[in-house]
């Protein structure tokens, strides 16, 4: 083989036994996937040809052609392999055309039937390029290869901080369900002494009256044995005796029963649940949602060449203005350290120094009075439809509001 010729494609390959003469295969059947040789070569298009394509060449390539041995080897070139860039991603076919009505895109000749009949600028590749290559700028190249590798980092470093997040997330509600129940197993504990201290008074209660019923039995089968003595073998003087005394014990055991049944109870318990808490068991499912939020990346509103992107200024308007006052009854001026929106527009905000509640319709006025506290509020947030819980220092604060009327508390 002759040294400077590189041949890397299946389409060309060295006949040794003819000379060195090279043998290669026809452009427009390997555009059909077929092997056919080639035996002329187009000076003028640079394609080989064999017999039969070259008589469709001259009908169809419009222009002059110069038609040469495909083995002489003043125009034999040397193959590139082109890493498939040749050939139609869609269809495995040889590109052809290019199209300027669809941003010069390149297509093979099922292409050019199927997507670009309708377009008026198409024309062959060869009759197009001039073959001069045109400059390929190093430093961007490596810029955007820069680029694309550290969004190719970042991206695998996102998935890991997804999975991480994923994991937290969990986390937080085993946390939130160990809290739960960390406070079922305090308030088992706590109503459990309560039902031991209830009892062992109940039990005390029991056999007092246990004692008094078995004192009241044997003191009558006490008397019994006497009274059947008397009747059998007393004289008249005992058994007068005996009938005054059968009177006034028989009167004093039916007092005695009397206020034992009068007195008598039986104790029955039962837990009384937080409304809270039966709202709670009243649910199907916990109502748990996750909220799926896009922050913009690091490269958002930057273009690849780094100039900056003119972004449109965020202006806040004003719209109403509302002041809560000191009013009548107040000892300070209005501190405000709490506000949440309740789903009828309404407003609730903490006056912290004032000790109180203070609810705004939709129009920013008072329907009502405020709800005032004995402990200092902190901070207010709504949950469910009318319902607010208010932090104090020493503990939280439940109560419901009802439309255009006061707050009125169910703790």
């Amino acid at each position: 083989m002759a040294s400077g010729f590189g041949y890397s494609r299946g389409s060309v390959a060295v006949d040794d036994a003819v000379g060195g003469k090279v043998r290669t295969t026809c452009v427009p059947c390997e555009r059909d996937q077929k092997t056919t040789t080639a035996s002329l070569m187009c000076t003028v298009c640079d394609e080989r040809l064999c017999h039969d394509c070259s008589k469709h060449h001259k009908k169809y390539a419009p222009g002059k052609h110069v038609f040469v041995d495909v083995n002489n080897s003043d125009y034999v070139k040397t193959q590139v392999d082109m890493k498939g860039y040749d050939r139609c991603k869609d269809h495995s076919r040889g590109l052809v055309y290019l199209c300027h009505d669809h941003n010069k895109a390149l297509c093979c000749d099922e292409c050019l039937f199927n997507n670009h009949r309708k377009c008026d600028r198409v024309e062959k590749i060869l009759q197009s390029t001039s073959g001069q290559l045109t400059a390929l700028n190093d430093t961007e190249v490596r810029r955007i290869v820069a680029e694309a590798e550290g969004l190719a980092s970042d991206s695998e470093k996102k998935v890991k901080e997804n999975e991480k997040q994923a994991n937290k997330l969990c986390e937080e509600i085993d946390n939130k369900k160990k809290c739960v129940m960390a406070m079922f197993d305090e308030a088992k504990t706590r109503i459990r002494c309560k039902l031991s201290a209830g009892n062992a008074s109940d039990k005390e209660r029991l056999d007092k009256r246990k004692d008094i019923a078995n004192s009241i039995k044997s003191e009558l089968e006490g008397f019994g044995a006497v009274f059947k003595q008397v009747k059998e073998h007393g004289n008249d003087n005992e058994k007068r005796i005996i009938n005054a005394v059968t009177e006034s014990i028989l009167t004093n055991s039916h007092i005695r029963i009397n206020e034992m049944k009068q007195s008598d109870y039986t104790a029955s318990r039962s837990l009384e649940w937080d409304p809270q808490m039966i709202s709670l068991f009243n649910m199907n499912s916990l109502k748990v949602e996750l909220k799926d939020t896009h922050l913009p990346g690091p490269s958002q509103g930057m273009p690849a060449s780094g100039s900056v992107v003119n972004t449109r200024s965020l202006v806040l308007k004003q719209e109403k203005t509302t002041v809560l006052k000191k009013e009548k009854g107040d000892n300070y001026s209005t501190f405000v350290t709490g506000l949440t929106f309740l789903p009828d527009s309404r407003i609730a905000a903490i006056d912290y120094y004032n000790d109180k509640c203070v609810i705004l319709d939709a129009g920013l006025q008072r329907p009502g009075p405020p709800y005032s506290f004995k402990e200092k509020p902190r901070d207010v947030t709504c949950y469910g439809d009318t319902n607010l819980a208010v932090t104090l220092e020493y503990g939280i604060f439940f109560f419901y509001t009802i439309l255009k009327k006061e707050v009125r508390s169910y703790t």
